[in-house]
């Protein structure tokens, strides 16, 4: 920590709600670029899913979180260095200029993720929040959420992803009732089952979307939609992008 406080900047800390609920993030910035902090700022505060708060959470401080190295000019310098060491709650974006080839540069030197230059919004918000459930999903104090019956409502719904699960349903399972499932669930994990199941299904299909060339009419089906046309309007108002555009903007064949 001392040694991020040496070499970056700190920027803020962020609450987004993840699988599990919301969840509070450290946000680094290593640059010598004055303009780039406020720039960050400015793109994550205009994001609906980030909420930016200046000081250190009440909870004491969080374990996770996400620094940005500007590798822009010093991406070869960066290789090997201590401070891309992985840690098990820290996640390193490169941000790099997009007019170079250097993605694979990028993923060589050990970084999780890239953001390419000039930043563009949509993708801020996309790679940081990929970021965060990525560190979410790792953590192994648990899956899901400690709350058994919550717990047993994601598994149930992750493991049937392609099926719509009634709360009802969810609800037998525990030997509860839908209102007290639906407010639990609600309560732990920041959306009502169905939300949750919906939003676990995008990006579940983002994901495929970045790392295959299945047809997107296939994803559909694959995570419950029937119709593409219902998949796109669900993705674009999800992601702010449709399932055609989101995979043209990455580069999934490095």
């Amino acid at each position: 920590m001392e040694n991020e406080r040496r070499s970056g900047r700190h920027i803020a800390f962020f609450h987004t709600t993840t699988h599990r609920g919301l969840e509070t993030f450290q946000l680094l910035l290593q640059s010598e670029d004055m303009g780039l902090d406020r720039l960050l700022r400015g793109s994550i505060r205009n994001g609906s899913k980030f909420d930016i708060v200046e000081t250190l959470p009440a909870s004491g401080e969080t374990e996770k979180r996400i620094v940005i190295f500007d590798c822009r000019r010093h991406l070869r310098g960066l290789t090997g260095t201590p401070n891309l060491k992985p840690g098990a709650g820290q996640s390193n974006l490169g941000l790099i200029d997009a007019q170079t080839d250097s993605r694979q540069d990028i993923y060589l030197a050990g970084f999780a993720d890239f953001l390419s230059w000039p930043l563009v919004a949509p993708e801020l918000h996309v790679r940081l929040l990929a970021q965060c459930r990525a560190q979410s999903l790792k953590d192994p104090a648990y899956r899901y959420s400690r709350v058994a019956m919550v717990e047993r409502s994601c598994a149930y719904m992750a493991e049937n992803i392609g099926s719509n699960v009634s709360i009802r349903a969810l609800a037998d399972m525990s030997n509860t009732n839908h209102n007290t499932l639906n407010a639990t669930f609600k309560r732990e994990m920041g959306l009502p089952p169905s939300a949750w199941q919906r939003k676990l299904r995008l990006e579940s299909a983002a994901r495929q979307l970045r790392l295959t060339n299945t047809p997107v009419s296939v994803i559909a089906a694959d995570f419950g939609y029937d119709l593409p046309c219902n998949f796109t309007t669900a993705f674009r108002r999800h992601f702010g992008v449709t399932p055609y555009n989101y995979r043209n903007t990455e580069n999934y064949k490095n």
